[in-house]
Order: structure tokens, then C-alpha cells, then sequence
């Protein structure tokens, strides 16, 4: 389950609350839950945050502690001739460091190298 706050002119609040209502029924089933961000109106204790930068809104969400790994899919990849890719062949994700701090790391699938993040 991927969960992110909205992030356009007029957006409704993202509630902390609802979110960790989410990631709890989420860990009661195993079921891996991915707290993208906050979107640009997050509500939480009752105080009302404006969060315009949406690096910011993702690593806020990343902070929150909510995201959850659950079990995980189990794949067996094929080639075009049917046959099993070995593990040897597949791809191999690599992160940055400011990786580490990023809402997304939970379902992300590595760096692509495209410079966006600048480090």
C-alpha cells in the first residue's frame, strides 16, 4: 500500500492519524505500507503544517516511522524461452545516500542515476 498526501493548490489535509490507522491495519496483515509523504497540508496533533518542498514532505514521511515492510512478493523471472534468469543475471539495486532519508526507499527500485537528487 503506497499512502502520500495530496500536493496541488487547493489540496485537502493529509491526517497523521488516518495514515497511522493505515499502517497499522497494514501490520496486523503482514502487508507491506509505503508513507510516501505528507503532501502539502499535513495534520498532526491537532496543528495544521504547511509543507511546500516536496523532498521535505518526503522525508518527513520517512521520519514518521509508519512505512512497514511486510512479507515480501516472491518472484521467478523468466526469459523470452521460458527459462529461469539466474540470480547472477538480475538486476542489483543501488542506493545514495540521501536514500536513506527518502519516504520512497520501501518500494523504490534503486537509483537511477538521473541527477535529480544532486549528491
Amino acid at each position: 500500500v503506497l499512502c502520500d498526501g495530496e500536493n496541488y493548490q487547493g489540496s485537502r489535509p493529509c491526517s497523521y492519524d488516518w495514515v497511522a490507522s493505515l499502517s497499522a491495519q497494514c501490520r496486523e496483515r503482514n502487508v507491506s505500507f509505503v508513507f510516501c509523504g505528507t503532501g502539502r497540508r499535513f495534520l498532526k496533533d491537532g496543528k495544521m503544517y504547511s509543507i511546500e518542498d516536496s523532498r521535505l514532505q518526503n522525508v518527513q514521511a520517512h521520519l514518521s516511522g509508519l512505512s512497514y515492510q511486510g512479507k515480501r512478493p516472491e518472484y521467478i523471472l523468466r526469459d523470452e524461452t521460458g527459462q529461469a534468469i539466474p540470480k547472477e543475471r538480475l538486476y542489483v539495486p543501488s542506493f545514495r545516500e540521501r536514500c536513506e532519508s527518502c519516504g520512497m526507499r520501501p518500494a523504490c527500485n534503486g537509483c537511477e542515476n538521473c541527477g535529480r537528487c544532486r549528491t
